[in-house]
């Protein structure tokens, strides 16, 4: 992986600490990015921005954030003089915007995904990348879980074979919480989509991940709970984003490959599967409400089809996406890391999987690039 920013890669910088500054101190920063940054001795949180008075003052005192380095607009913070990096978890219409200032400013970047709203400005956003020689760490935090990576290795050392088929699964209830408003994930000019960028996007790239390219996709989508209680008043509006998808890609090799989407699953609260099969055997990678397991069939136990849990070795326990985050800012990144680059790869297959629901057949990757698609 190419890590072309020279002064992150110093000496004395490695020595030092990082500085980060968040922009977006929502559930998502407070919940997964910051636990991990507490957990690191070389770094540390030092401004943070939000549009949102309470969620600002929340987190400052959490955090212990002096009132000074507290900041509503991004724009001040880039201009603090008190960063040296910068983690962005917004919502998903300003995620290129803030990044491509904060690569303008000089800061390398971190940003939740997916990358953008679309193919085009993820892309605008890698070139940004390459011309300040500034890293763009993007937050697929499957990538940096010890059963998926471990499941990765197994596949790249031949463990299962050649791959046949990826199916996954990523289902859960979150939909259907009672009470849930009008938040702007359910807001199309926001979020782009629903389960396809939010959850849908983690999936993609996990085939990419796992497999390799997409060659194309086919999606259907759809919106069960169709109006939601707005946030600030008792006013109810219309659910624009989906909130169920099912999609088929063919990969570049011809593998298959099948994901089912869905926040509106009554029955499951957090259901997660990684099913891989080769001709060797298969992986089953199995997360339910916080508990994960590993399962591997190959060998004699396939005439049985007797699936075995395997540990994963000590070497699999990684720090975590914060912890990736860091070590890519010291110029020792972690080789399953995602930079800008290997993001576009989910980008891609989201437009394609939207493009497809709207035309009703199979989109190509080559007609998104081409802008071929009738």
């Amino acid at each position: 992986m190419e890590i072309p920013q020279k002064i992150f890669t110093s000496e004395e910088f490695i020595m030092e600490k990082i500085r980060i500054g968040l922009i977006g101190v929502g559930g998502i920063m407070n919940g997964a990015h910051i636990p991990g940054y507490l957990g690191c001795d070389d770094c540390e949180i030092t401004a943070i921005c939000d549009i949102r008075p309470e969620a600002l003052q929340k987190t400052g005192d959490r955090l212990n954030i002096p009132a000074e380095h507290r900041y509503a607009d991004y724009r001040d913070l880039l201009a603090s003089g008190v960063i040296d990096a910068v983690d962005i978890a917004t919502s998903n219409d300003v995620h290129v915007p803030i990044a491509l200032a904060a690569l303008d400013a000089g800061f390398p970047v971190s940003v939740e995904k997916p990358i953008g709203m679309n193919f085009g400005e993820s892309l605008a956003l890698e070139q940004k990348s390459k011309e300040t020689g500034l890293p763009v760490f993007i937050c697929f935090s499957w990538r940096y879980r010890n059963f998926p990576r471990y499941m990765k290795y197994l596949i790249d050392e031949g463990e299962i074979g050649d791959l046949f088929h990826i199916y996954i699964t990523c289902i859960k209830d979150s939909g259907l919480w009672k009470g849930r408003r009008l938040e702007w994930r359910f807001q199309e000019e926001r979020a782009s989509s629903g389960v396809l960028c939010d959850l849908g996007s983690h999936m993609f790239d996990m085939i990419r991940f796992f497999g390799e390219e997409f060659e194309n996709v086919y999606c259907d989508r759809g919106i069960f709970v169709k109006r939601r209680q707005k946030l600030d008043s008792d006013e109810w509006a219309d659910v624009t984003t989906d909130d169920w998808a099912n999609v088929i890609c063919r990969l570049k090799s011809g593998v298959s490959a099948d994901v089912r989407i869905s926040r509106t699953a009554t029955t499951e609260k957090d259901t997660i599967e990684f099913y891989v099969i080769g001709t060797k055997g298969a992986l089953r990678f199995i997360y339910e409400n916080g508990k994960q397991r590993l399962l591997r069939c190959t060998g004699d136990d396939i005439a049985s089809n007797n699936f075995v849990e395997i540990e994963v070795p000590a070497e699999f326990q990684v720090g975590g996406q914060s912890r990736s985050y860091v070590d890519l800012l010291k110029g020792n990144p972690d080789k399953y890391a995602a930079t800008i680059s290997e993001g576009l790869y989910s980008q891609v297959a989201v437009d394609a999987a939207k493009l497809s629901s709207e035309l009703g057949r199979a989109v190509t990757v080559k007609e998104l690039f081409e802008g071929g698609a009738e």
